[in-house]
C-alpha cells in the first residue's frame, strides 16, 4: 500500500493578507478591475471559486465560478453558484478581473443558478468555456459549451449541452499532437471532435488507481479531475474533500486514457473548502492553483451566509523521479 505523507498541522493553517478589497461592494466594482497579488489569497474582492488556469500566448488566464450567499429555502450552500469571471496576468503579480463572461441567464437551457466548476480551452483563435449546469431539477449535470473570439469574453453558449456525456467538473486537456480530451468527475474521458463542442467517441472509464483506493471513501476520486503533462508523462489528479489530512491525489501514466499508476497525496486538506486545483507551467516554472474558504470572521463581517471560496496559488516542484513534492500552503 502506498504510504501517504503526513503533514504537520501547521501547514494547513493560513495567514491571510488584508481583506480590504472584500469591503468593496461588488456593485461598486468597475470592470476591468485591476489588482495586485501581495500574498495568498490571490483574489478576495469577490468569490473566485474552482480556478481553471491556462497559459495562452504567455498570458495566464484563470476562469472561476462564483459563490453567492444562501437564500431561504436553499438545500445547500452552492444552490446559487452562477456567473463565471475571467482573470489574466502576464507576471503573476499584476492581475485584471475582466468581469463576468457568462451567466445562466445567457443560456437557452437549464435552470437559474447551478453553474459549478468550469474549464477552458483554446483552438485556432477561438476560446471555449465548458461548464456543468443543471438542466432541470434532477441531479444530472449536462456539460455546456460557450465560445468566444477573445479569452476575456463575452462567451456565447452553443444552445445545448454536449450530447453523450454528463458530469460535474469538466476538464479539457489538449495533447501535443492537438488532440483534445474531455474529462469529468465520473472518472471518464472522451476525445473531442475538432469543433470542440462534440465528443468523438463513447466516454471511457479511467483506470486511475488500484482497488484499495477505489474502495476507500477518503482516497478515491471525489471531484475536480485534472490532467497535465510533464516530461512526456500524463498526470491525472483529483480532489477528495472528505479526507481530513490530504485532498489532492494523483496518478501517472503513458497515455491520456491511462492506465495510471497511483502515487498518493500531494497537497494538504483545505479547511472548510475543497482543493479543486489546476497545475500549469508558466515561463518554465510549475504552479498549483486552488481555492480556500474566506475565514469565518470575515464572512460574518460581510454578512455572508454560506461558502465564499477564493483562489490562491503556490509553486509546485517535482522530484528527480517525476513524482510531485508535497505542496505547502502559504500566505506568500
Amino acid at each position: 500500500m502506498k504510504k501517504i505523507p503526513i503533514l504537520p498541522f501547521a501547514l494547513i493553517l493560513f495567514a491571510f493578507t488584508s481583506f480590504t478589497q472584500q469591503e468593496k461592494s461588488i456593485s461598486e466594482i468597475q470592470y476591468p478591475y485591476k489588482f495586485k497579488y501581495e500574498g495568498n489569497p490571490l483574489v478576495s474582492h469577490i468569490s473566485s471559486t474552482d480556478p481553471d488556469v491556462n497559459v495562452w500566448d504567455e498570458v495566464v488566464w484563470m476562469y472561476c465560478s462564483q459563490d453567492h450567499p444562501k437564500q431561504p429555502g436553499d438545500k445547500g450552500v452552492y444552490d446559487h453558484m452562477d456567473g463565471y469571471h475571467a482573470f489574466s496576468s502576464t507576471d503573476l503579480i499584476h492581475w485584471t478581473d475582466h468581469g463576468e463572461v457568462i451567466h445562466s441567464r445567457d443560456l437557452g437551457w437549464g435552470i437559474p443558478g447551478w453553474m459549478w466548476a468550469p474549464a477552458a480551452a483554446q483552438r485556432d483563435g477561438k476560446y471555449y468555456l465548458y461548464y456543468p449546469h443543471r438542466g432541470d431539477s434532477t441531479k444530472n449535470w449536462p456539460i455546456g459549451v460557450a465560445v468566444a473570439d477573445n479569452p476575456a469574453g463575452p462567451f456565447k453558449d452553443t444552445g445545448k449541452p454536449i450530447e453523450g456525456i454528463i458530469g460535474m467538473d469538466p476538464k479539457v486537456f489538449i495533447d501535443d499532437d492537438g488532440t483534445a480530451y474531455l474529462y469529468c468527475n465520473r472518472a471518464q474521458i472522451a476525445k473531442l471532435k475538432p469543433n470542440m463542442i462534440e465528443i468523438a467517441e463513447t466516454p471511457r472509464k479511467i483506470d486511475y488507481a488500484p482497488q484499495f483506493v477505489l474502495d476507500n471513501p477518503i482516497l478515491r476520486l471525489g471531484e475536480g479531475p485534472y490532467m497535465h503533462k510533464y516530461n512526456g508523462l500524463y498526470y491525472y489528479s483529483y480532489s477528495m474533500p472528505k479526507n481530513p489530512e490530504h485532498q489532492a491525489f494523483y496518478s501517472v501514466g503513458k497515455s491520456p486514457y491511462g492506465p495510471f499508476e497511483w502515487k498518493g497525496a500531494f497537497a494538504p486538506a483545505v479547511p472548510n473548502a475543497q482543493d479543486h486545483h489546476s497545475i500549469v507551467e508558466i515561463k518554465g516554472e510549475w504552479y498549483y492553483f486552488y481555492h480556500i474558504n474566506t475565514p469565518e470572521d470575515e464572512l460574518k463581517a460581510l454578512g455572508w451566509d454560506g461558502s465564499r471560496r477564493i483562489a490562491c496559488f503556490e509553486r509546485l516542484y517535482y522530484n528527480e523521479d517525476g513524482t510531485i513534492k508535497v505542496i505547502e500552503h502559504t500566505s506568500e
